[in-house]
């Protein structure tokens, strides 16, 4: 055999197991970013979501397929902490749409669970992405649920334009704001 086939066959043979390993290495964390993601909703709802991750440029891509009208998020892109959530059809489009810097449609009340609690930067300013002047940490909120339809936030009666809310209450996120949501802790 010449020099160059045996070595390349060498490399080829001295690789192999890192490849399978690199591979077996990036299986296990898809299935641990599969069930962190799903660990944002109920576990009869969440077994059939679909799980997906926004890219730095927002775009979802789909993880895993579903069987229902809900998909779970890896990571919200939106909050300092990145936790998981689950958004129903309309949910998905609203939060999509939200990132984008379009206001999302009125008439459709979309749905999500985080039912390992998250944060936000802001509590009144949806489109903060570091702390406000003289806020010392983030809002730090509870496994909650959220209705996301400023309609149905602002119209609410529940507290609303606060920067420290008490979130252990029902209380709305970004009032006054084509973008306000009702957050509705379940502790």
């Amino acid at each position: 055999m010449k020099p160059l086939v045996t070595l390349l066959l060498l490399v080829a043979l001295v690789s192999a197991p890192c490849v399978d390993a690199a591979d077996q290495a990036a299986g296990r964390q898809l299935q641990a970013d599969i069930a962190w993601a799903r660990s944002a909703a109920p576990p009869a709802l969440a077994a059939a979501a679909a799980v997906a991750a926004f890219s730095d440029d927002g775009q979802v891509r789909e993880l895993a397929k579903g069987k229902n009208d809900w998909t779970c998020i890896v990571h919200d892109p939106c909050t300092p902490t990145g936790a998981p959530l689950c958004l129903d059809r309309n949910g998905l489009e609203w939060m999509t749409t939200a990132m984008s810097g379009r206001d999302p449609d009125p008439d459709k009340i979309g749905y999500s669970y985080m039912l390992k609690g998250g944060s936000v930067w802001s509590a009144t300013d949806p489109s903060a992405m570091k702390l406000p002047e003289g806020q010392t940490d983030f809002v730090h909120l509870p496994p909650h649920i959220m209705i996301l339809n400023a309609r149905v936030a602002n119209a609410s009666g529940f507290p609303s334009g606060q920067a420290n809310p008490d979130t252990h209450q029902p209380f709305v996120l970004y009032g006054g704001t084509p973008f306000a949501i009702l957050i509705i802790p379940v502790d």
